[in-house]
């Protein structure tokens, strides 16, 4: 004998326990962006440039727009969805807050005692049906289920076998272990409601799912794992040579399949687009591809960028699409060049990506000082001239004489601009040295140590510079290594080989404990003076 009991609380309590799972975790993460898009725009100190006045406002129109789509996109609509859910949800179990989840207890049913017999359970069994009879209640839903859990009840009490097994094992049944079900609502057996339920079954086993499965994997089979799409990496892969030059770089680029999808070439662009290419021929390097509409647009866009040619309106949004697919493009095809062990490729890859930041042409002798806003081609050419050449912004940092031939012709909101600007370009040097542990020489298959250190010299105005001041006292930045010699010296005192390697190899862990110890101190000291607080290693002893 088996009974259907059907319990709305406990379906409502896993409901909620499955939609708490995705929603905990999709609110983390958009307070979080939230957070750290505040926090970066707290942070850009080119916020106040005039300079970057009109490139702000499109960047904010921009983000507005972006803000608005995402409200009214799939992702928004499922997030404020489950929460409406999980919101009605609990209303529904606060109302029935007083209900136990289900469990089918004849006792409890016909409102008898556990140890009721036979006289008062039929007692029990012809008042309540006389009470809750369909005939008695005509059209109530809730006084037809009651009857036929009565119903149950009382035959489940009245058959003897039937009632020492539920006694014995809490089962009409008798003994048929324990299992633990998801609460199921009523609604899901309800008569009215079977076409509905088989409709939303057939939909979302027939149709939902294979559709989403299909366009998911129709998708992503387009792309690679670096994001780029396989027929944009064969293309790359196909023109990338092993000392393919920067200025092939760009003509590389434009053959990428995302641009014919995303930027096509339009009629009503034609004509900008060829008074754009004349302005840009000169400089074209012959790359597959040039013959392509879609390709030499792209490119002829590119060219003008990184010359500085005014790009006309119909055609600026789409060099923003390019732009912003970049960085994803260059990435792909710096893996096709590593994966192919081209070293020159590879290099010029990074070099090109250097110009395309800055929008600086090829080996521009002016490429330093067109970092700077407002300034002009004249006069750059004239601060370059050989009495006041400049060959890094750091120049420009303590020399007041270069810079007010700078700025002597701009207002003095723009001098203020070039002047932040100037402030924040960091001045660093890097020194690059790699070794082999006790060998003079590196040969096939040593173990080569690379260590690069970058120093920056100048900081903006708003930092302070105190790690000279945080270093000069600092016990663990202050330990010497033991010279060569004193290793010597040291070593000398052990008579017994085997002592004496153990021994020159605890003073090798030593030097490189201390060496990690005191990296750790620097990037802890410039944490603390970031936060402006005090560091963590207090007590000043090298971490272990």
């Amino acid at each position: 004998m088996a009974f259907e009991v059907f319990d709305d609380v406990a379906f409502y309590w896993f409901l909620v326990s499955v939609l708490i799972t995705f929603l905990a975790p999709a609110t983390c993460m958009a307070v979080n962006n939230r957070l750290n898009t505040n926090r970066a725009q707290r942070c850009d100190w080119t916020a106040n440039l005039a300079s970057c006045k009109e490139k702000n406002t499109t960047l904010n129109k921009k983000k507005q727009r972006d803000r608005m789509n995402n409200l009214v996109s799939v992702n928004a609509f499922l997030f404020w969805g489950g929460w409406i859910v999980f919101a009605y949800l609990l209303t529904q179990i606060t109302a029935k807050q007083g209900l136990e989840m289900a469990s089918f207890d004849p006792f409890k049913i016909l409102e008898i005692e556990g140890d009721a017999d036979p006289g008062e359970v039929k007692k029990a069994y012809r008042k309540l049906s006389l009470t809750y009879h369909p005939d008695k209640n005509p059209g109530n839903k809730e006084a037809e289920q009651k009857f036929i859990l009565i119903a149950k009840a009382y035959e489940v009490l009245t058959d003897e076998k039937t009632r020492e097994n539920y006694e014995k094992y809490g089962n009409p049944d008798g003994y048929h272990g324990t299992s633990v079900t998801i609460g199921l609502p009523s609604f899901l057996t309800a008569k009215e409601n079977e076409l509905g339920i088989l409709v939303v079954y057939f939909v979302l086993l027939i149709v939902v799912i294979p559709l989403v499965v299909g366009l998911w994997w129709r998708k992503s089979s387009k792309y690679l794992e670096d994001g780029i799409m396989q027929n944009t990496a064969y293309r790359f892969w196909k023109q990338l040579q092993e000392n393919t030059a920067p200025k092939y770089i760009p003509g590389i680029l434009a053959s990428a399949m995302e641009f014919q999808e995303l930027v096509p070439r339009k009629n009503t662009q034609a004509a900008d687009l060829d008074r754009l290419f004349k302005q840009v021929q000169d400089h074209f390097v012959k790359n597959q591809g040039d013959t392509i509409p879609d390709i030499l647009k792209v490119k002829t866009l590119l060219y003008a960028y990184l010359l500085r040619v005014e790009i006309p309106a119909s055609l600026r949004e789409d060099l923003d699409i390019i732009l912003e697919q970049l960085p994803t493009l260059l990435q792909g095809l710096l893996n096709i060049s590593i994966d192919q062990r081209f070293v020159a490729s590879t290099c010029n890859i990074l070099e090109f990506s250097q110009y395309l930041t800055q929008a600086i042409w090829f080996n521009d002798s002016h490429a330093v000082l067109k970092q700077l806003p407002h300034l002009t081609d004249r006069q750059v050419r004239v601060l370059n001239k050989n009495k006041t050449a400049v060959n890094t912004i750091a120049q420009l940092k303590d020399d007041d004489e270069k810079k007010a031939d700078l700025v002597k012709d701009l207002s003095p909101e723009q001098a203020k601009d070039v002047q932040t600007v100037i402030d924040h370009v960091a001045d660093v040097e890097v020194e690059v040295k790699w070794e082999v542990e006790d060998e003079e020489g590196i040969y096939e298959e040593d173990v080569v140590n690379l260590t690069v250190r970058v120093d920056r010299k100048h900081y903006p105005s708003d930092y302070t510079r105190k790690a000279d001041e945080d270093e000069k006292n600092d016990p663990i930045l202050n330990a010497k290594p033991m010279s060569d010699e004193d290793v010597e010296a040291e070593l000398a005192k052990i008579d017994d080989e085997e002592e004496r390697e153990a021994r020159k190899e605890e003073l090798l862990e030593q030097d490189r404990e201390l060496w990690f110890a005191q990296q750790e101190r620097r990037r802890e000291l410039a944490r603390a003076r970031a936060r402006g607080g005090q560091g963590w290693f207090a007590s000043g002893v090298p971490p272990r």
